[in-house]
């Protein structure tokens, strides 16, 4: 019975310590990349104008979006990490709103979003392992496409961004993650509106100020 007792010990302290390596803390000078689906919920505005006079009430709105996102990041410590978040080109569709919402879409914008960003991971002794962030944020406009607004040129955005998430940790190497960036960003936007004196020039600041929903594979080394 002894002899039982002792091996039942030791083999619940080996299965502790495994288990406690599993989910050890990342060490400085490693490096972890993330991937997946990424849901972007635009919380947009905008104010729009026509042959530089203000049109009363119009606004701009923009779809939101599903792309992929991916991320790399480095360890300077066991909890500082500095990690950079790209994500592969969306659409997003513009169109109008308020007084404007009779012009339905507006023109169609491909955008690489990319967002540096300084991280703080929690220690903990769980397979659950949250991590917070602030970075910046810069929105590459790639591509532009003509709705209402003819000759679009959409302006190339940077703004904050505020991160939070969590690491299901399957085993040392890999994990579950989801993750989410509030990021403030603008762009301007210009082109030409047609209207019944003909074709003038229109202008629009739009505020997109999206939520970025992330979720996916984790892979650390």
């Amino acid at each position: 019975m002894n002899n039982f007792r002792y091996a039942l010990l030791c083999t619940a302290a080996l299965t502790s310590c495994f288990a406690v390596r599993a989910v050890h803390a990342d060490e400085g000078g490693s490096w972890f990349i993330r991937g997946g689906l990424a849901y972007a919920d635009f919380h947009a505005s905008g104010t729009v104008a026509i042959n530089g006079q203000q049109l009363p009430g119009a606004s701009a709105t923009v779809r939101h979006n599903t792309g992929f996102a991916f991320e790399t990041g480095y360890f300077l410590t066991p909890n500082w990490a500095v990690a950079l978040t790209l994500g592969a080109p969306p659409t997003a569709k513009i169109y109008g709103a308020g007084t404007l919402e009779s012009a339905g879409k507006l023109a169609e914008a491909t955008y690489g979003p990319a967002v540096l960003a300084l991280q703080y991971h929690l220690s903990l002794r769980s397979r659950f392992h949250p991590y917070v962030g602030l970075g910046v944020n810069y929105t590459l406009i790639t591509q532009t496409s003509d709705a209402a607004i003819r000759h679009v040129h959409v302006d190339n955005g940077t703004g904050v961004a505020l991160q939070a998430g969590v690491e299901y940790r399957l085993n040392r190497r890999f994990a579950l993650f989801v993750d989410a960036k509030k990021i403030w960003v603008g762009v301007d936007a210009r082109g030409l509106a047609a209207t019944p004196a003909g074709d003038l020039p229109a202008t629009s600041h739009l505020t997109l100020n999206p939520v970025i929903w992330n979720m996916g594979v984790s892979y650390h080394f």
